[in-house]
């Protein structure tokens, strides 16, 4: 049970990354800008495009029976941020 109430909160919280990531995909996130970075916009909606689909499949896998179905949203969502980030510090030289 505990495990599950972790896992909504870690839903919560992508879910709320996606709307951030959303919402702000024409100004700026943290540092970096439209300004700097030619695919910026397409990036940050792209990334929270994926980062909804994969708070929906953990809603589905959270209340199946195993409890181990639920790495497979911290690894999916891992692998998305951390792609997300590779792509958004890429250097233009």
């Amino acid at each position: 049970m505990a495990i599950k109430i972790v896992i909504l909160i870690y839903l919560a919280v992508l879910l709320l990354t996606a709307f951030y990531l959303w919402y702000n995909r024409h100004r700026h996130f943290l540092i970096y800008n439209s300004k700097n970075i030619s695919n910026f916009s397409s990036l940050m909606s792209w990334t929270a495009i994926i980062l909804i689909i994969e708070t929906i499949l953990g809603l589905v896998i959270v209340f199946q029976k195993n409890k181990y179905l639920n790495l497979i949203t911290l690894i999916l969502s891992s692998i998305t941020i951390l792609i997300f980030s590779l792509l958004l510090n890429q250097k233009d030289d």
